[in-house]
């Protein structure tokens, strides 16, 4: 690894979302706010939708870190759209640790989950990462429970993260009229990634995050179309290849070399308008 040469504490680009990363853009910033007014005042339902990689999961952690476990029993559930086993067990899964063996043992699991958090004074608030864009009428009717339980409490709020779609058409009324908020997360902008780039190096624990020069950071915005996961596959290999070469800084010859041994990121879908919506 090239922790040593670089000076750095942790591995600066990895592809897990880390939320101590955050980057402070316009559009991350907008959305940071949409969500917690959506969570602390509305108590009803937003929605996070994006291009994949463009940090939809990491503005959930966001959210959830800042977020007082004295204050809200937040609970998060990854990677639904890969999920075949229902809902309610997922969630129920994600509250207790315990696997629940069927939807009626969730059910119970997940009302007492309510209200114990409820007599604590802490609202629950479910994080439902990479929501299926084709989601079933089976699953929308698990979510309505979720967000309707039959309990004494005020229920449980819902945060939703999935690929762009046009969610007041397709999904049902009784939750298209819930939606409190939508945030549109885009790609980085070229003048975004140098910055980015230097953010997440200084996050790393690098002195001043000058590693990548102005030269190096445009290709690398150009070939990853903006979409930082691509970024971070470029700019990890680039630091290890700087390294062996002893190089001072990671110049534009040792990005193109980077390129090299990388697929080039297919970006058909990931072309949205550039400036940040927040509808609320």
């Amino acid at each position: 690894m090239y922790l040593d040469y670089w000076s750095l504490e942790s591995s600066p680009f990895e592809a897990v979302p880390d939320s101590r990363f955050f980057f402070h853009a316009p559009q991350y910033d907008d959305g940071l706010a949409a969500l917690n007014y959506a969570v602390r005042d509305a108590g009803e339902p937003a929605l996070i939708t994006g291009p994949v990689g463009c940090g939809k999961t990491l503005l959930l952690r966001a959210v959830r870190r800042q977020l007082s476990p004295d204050d809200y029993h937040v609970v998060f559930v990854p990677e639904l759209a890969d999920s075949t086993v229902g809902l309610l067990r997922r969630v129920a899964y994600s509250m207790s640790r315990e696997v629940p063996a069927d939807t009626a043992a969730a059910l119970d699991a997940i009302t007492r989950c309510i209200d114990d958090a409820e007599q604590c004074g802490r609202p629950v608030v479910v994080m439902l990462d990479d929501w299926p864009v084709t989601a079933t009428p089976e699953l929308f009717e698990e979510l309505r429970w979720l967000l309707n339980p039959d309990t004494e409490t005020t229920g449980v709020n819902a945060l939703f993260a999935c690929e762009p779609f046009d969610a007041l058409s397709k999904w049902p009324d009784w939750l298209a009229q819930r939606l409190f908020s939508t945030v549109t997360l885009t790609p980085l902008t070229p003048t975004d990634v140098p910055e980015y780039l230097a953010h997440r190096l200084r996050g790393a624990g690098h002195a001043d995050g000058t590693v990548f020069t102005r030269g190096a950071a445009a290709v690398i915005a150009e070939w990853a179309g903006g979409v930082p996961r691509v970024v971070h596959r470029v700019a990890h290999l680039a630091l290890h290849i700087a390294a062996l070469q002893l190089r001072q800084q990671v110049d534009e010859q040792t990005v193109r070399q980077a390129f090299t041994r990388l697929v080039k990121p297919t970006m058909t879908g990931t072309h949205c308008p550039r400036a940040p919506e927040v509808v609320m």
